[in-house]
């Protein structure tokens, strides 16, 4: 049994001395349009993290430690403290986004 499939996996398998045809081609063309459909077929929405820690957030923001924590201090982003770290709802950093935005003048 062990046989047969690593045989159909040579069989299957591309060597250096072998051709590709149009067929083959043709073939792996459909598999990745297939893939991409089935990717992109999610909507497109991509699936964030609710709860962040502080290490995140000042990734996401480009902001140091010191600047993360005046923007606590005052209160420009909501956090929940669980024992010694730190969580910010991904909810309250996009309204924050969304505050600060400003309108485009045409």
């Amino acid at each position: 049994m062990e046989k047969k499939s690593r045989q159909s996996e040579e069989s299957s398998a591309l060597f250096t001395h072998q051709l590709v045809t149009l067929a083959d081609l043709e073939k792996f063309k459909e598999q990745m349009l297939s893939e991409m459909r089935r990717l992109l077929a999610g909507g497109g929405t991509q699936q964030y993290k609710q709860w962040l820690k502080s290490r995140e957030v000042r990734k996401l923001l480009n902001v140091s430690p010191g600047k993360l924590h005046a923007m606590r201090a005052s209160r420009q982003l909501t956090f929940m403290r669980i024992g010694g770290v730190i969580y910010y709802d991904r909810a309250d950093i996009d309204k924050m986004f969304e505050k600060f935005k400003t309108t485009a003048v045409k």
